[in-house]
């Protein structure tokens, strides 16, 4: 790849990006998106905008995952009475690798620095159309600590919109 960023996470922004592969062993994660926002104060960003970059990969080093969250809903009637809370929910064990399996396709809607004692974490908020109803959604929020990062990409594709 023609552009490499180490450690410059918070210098990318991917979101509306498609997750278009991923792939995680022990110690870590691979991620490969249609697209990021590179941030002016990216190392590899010589412009003083934000601007588009074409498909990019994120290698996450040292990576484990911390917490993976399916997030809750509120029902409300048209009065905005409450009539049903669905309560986040913690996927753990063979559940995690079905929701990893349909990772591809998903979409980030945000990413999150989350502060911890030794090296770097990161949650994402990830859209996954749901198995039996494509056009519906389901959000999960994917939480790994890391130790290192490297995003790689071949091109830009001009300046991001304001």
């Amino acid at each position: 790849m023609k552009f490499n960023s180490k450690d410059e996470l918070k210098e990318i922004s991917f979101e509306e990006s498609e997750i278009l592969d991923f792939y995680m062993d022990n110690e870590k994660v691979e991620f490969r998106f249609n697209g990021a926002t590179i941030r002016p104060g990216n190392s590899q960003n010589a412009r003083f905008q934000d601007v588009y970059c074409g498909e990019i990969q994120l290698d996450l080093e040292g990576a484990k995952l911390a917490r993976l969250v399916k997030e809750g809903m509120k029902y409300f009637d048209p009065d905005g009475k409450l009539l049903e809370e669905i309560p986040d929910q913690d996927i753990e064990g063979s559940d995690r690798e079905e929701v990893f399996s349909r990772l591809k396709g998903g979409k980030v809607f945000t990413t999150v620095e989350a502060p911890v004692k030794e090296g770097y974490g990161i949650e994402w908020g990830i859209d996954l159309p749901r198995t039996e109803e494509p056009e519906e959604i389901d959000t999960y929020w994917l939480c790994f600590t890391y130790q290192s990062s490297r995003a790689s990409w071949d091109r830009y594709c001009g300046p991001a919109e304001s």
